[in-house]
């Protein structure tokens, strides 16, 4: 049964209300429920403030249940009434936070544990590892968890999923990383809180992966590692089989709403935290950004290495907060000024945060040349940011409808004289994933202009291009003039195989310089 459905756990206290339900989210709900302690208390550390005395009770309230197929009557630890994949998630979690849990807490958690003569395996071998754990601090000899024996059997065991699931191996590292027999001399102290830290990294690394913007939300478990989860129940031992048939009672619909509680939860949760952060740093930094200017202007002021620390979401906050897409340009300037000389550099994700509020709806408006501070906001922060520039701001150009002439002479003089050559690269291969019209021939004609070195791979991606779209340009001069600077700045490049490619476009051409073009072709065969 689904602990939120408990009448008892609505006079919980929230924080217990919210790891409970992060518990019985599925096989990561111990990870779940770490990230619920780490985000309750950020600056103390993961379950240091967290009401364990309340949680303790009430999970060792007794309660009345039926059992058996007889339903005979019996009063239990309500404990022992979670699902068996609840149970083993909250021994998990315990495990890692053993250092903050009180004594007396544990102690009683495992009384109770002790009062069901049926208790799953697992869940029985964490809780004599939190056994263990308490004797060691007492100062008795930390006792070794697994035999040598069982840890080379469980080695093999990984090992063989790993090679039925290779996108498994990276979640196995903990196991390839320390060889077989090696004494583990640290207490348990020491262990739980680099299995804390170790967690939260590997949790950090996967949603900075997952998207481009993290969202610090709970999300449920994505079909491949519940294939992962699959593929590793697959090799359990057979006295595991009753706890998996418990398991997988538990209704998905019920699932479902835990985890829709939980995204509601920490959705209400971020935006209080980033409310919190922009009062604390935003005033500040506008003050200082409206500011006349001062012969110390290109100076970062200290309050802008915030930008370095913040999340991708308190970034959103500050850069609305600051109205960085509608300031004045001469503040604009200012601003990049700043950004230029920030030490260290800013990563990918808030660069392309600052990218997208600072230039996209400018550029996308544009009507006319931009002027001479835009254009020397956007030289400074493409001298520093091209990459996420490129990503952000030329993407969403080549997506627009419409003509866009102002935005494709951007896109050129800031291809000529302001990218970086892999960022020039960048440009083109952007170009080449959308049908080309006349109005991008221009910067096709601006890259090759560069005479960077091209990788193979993008050359023939180029020279592909231009001969499956070349009967549409079959009178286009400029298209013409593409085809010659391709053969000419790559001479070298060029293949046999390009150039017969090549040839027979212009078997089809009726432009103007038809005959230039097959006696370049000529001369480079």
């Amino acid at each position: 049964m689904e602990p939120r459905c408990q009448p008892w756990l609505q006079i919980c206290p929230g924080p217990c209300r919210l790891l409970l339900h992060a518990l019985f989210s599925g096989p990561g709900g111990a990870m779940a429920a770490l990230r619920v302690l780490h985000r309750g208390q950020p600056r103390e550390g993961p379950g240091q403030a967290f009401p364990w005395q309340a949680l303790t009770a009430a999970l060792c309230a007794e309660e009345p249940s039926l059992e058996g197929p007889k339903d005979t009557l019996a009063v239990k630890p309500r404990l022992l009434l979670l699902p068996v994949l609840c149970q083993r998630n909250l021994f998990s979690l315990l495990l890692v936070v053993q250092d903050v849990v009180p004594g007396d807490c544990l102690d009683q958690l495992l009384q109770a544990l002790e009062q069901d003569s049926h208790v799953d395996p697992w869940v029985k071998t964490l809780g004599n590892l939190l056994q263990q754990g308490a004797r060691a601090e007492e100062g008795s000899p930390h006792p070794t968890a697994l035999s040598s024996m069982c840890q080379q059997q469980l080695r093999g065991l990984c090992q063989k999923i790993a090679q039925k699931k290779p996108e498994g191996q990276r979640k196995l590292n903990w196991c390839f990383s320390k060889q077989p027999g090696a004494p583990d001399s640290a207490p348990q102290g020491g262990k739980c809180k680099k299995m804390s830290e170790e967690s939260l990294q590997l949790d950090s690394e996967r949603e900075g992966k997952r998207l481009l913007l993290e969202e610090v939300t709970f999300e449920p478990l994505e079909p491949q590692e519940c294939g992962d989860v699959a593929g590793m129940e697959e090799e359990e031992p057979s006295g595991d089989v009753a706890a998996r048939s418990t398991d997988k009672a538990a209704p998905d619909s019920s699932q479902q709403d835990a985890v829709g509680e939980l995204r509601k939860i920490s959705q209400t949760e971020l935006a209080v935290e980033v409310q919190s952060f922009v009062q604390v740093h935003g005033q500040r930094l506008k003050m200082l950004l409206l500011q006349e200017s001062s012969h110390c202007e290109l100076r970062t002021p200290p309050e802008l290495s915030i930008l370095n620390s913040c999340s991708p979401s308190q970034l959103e906050g500050l850069c609305s907060f600051l109205q960085l897409s509608t300031c004045l340009e001469p503040f604009l300037v200012r601003f990049c000024s700043w950004l230029l000389a920030l030490t260290p550099d800013l990563s990918y994700t808030s660069a392309a945060i600052l990218a997208e509020h600072l230039f996209l709806r400018r550029v996308l408006s544009l009507t006319q040349p931009p002027s001479r501070h835009l254009m020397a906001a956007l030289t400074s922060f493409c001298s520093k940011y091209s990459h996420p520039f490129c990503r952000v701001l030329v993407a969403a150009v080549l997506q627009e409808p419409g003509e866009g002439a102002e935005q494709t002479k951007l896109m050129c003089e800031l291809v000529e004289e302001c990218l970086e050559p892999h960022s020039v690269q960048l440009v083109l291969s952007q170009v080449l994933e959308v049908p080309l019209s006349e109005r991008l021939l221009p910067v096709l004609q601006a890259v090759l202009g560069r005479q960077e070195v091209l990788p193979p791979k993008l050359l023939d991606l180029l020279v592909l291009t231009l001969c499956q779209q070349a009967p549409a340009f079959a009178t286009s001069l400029s298209f013409a003039k593409l085809v010659m600077a391709v053969l000419t700045v790559y001479r070298s490049q060029v293949t046999p195989a390009h150039r017969s490619s090549l040839a027979a476009v212009l078997d089809q051409s009726n432009a103007v310089l038809k005959k230039s073009l097959q006696a370049v072709l000529e001369g480079a065969r």
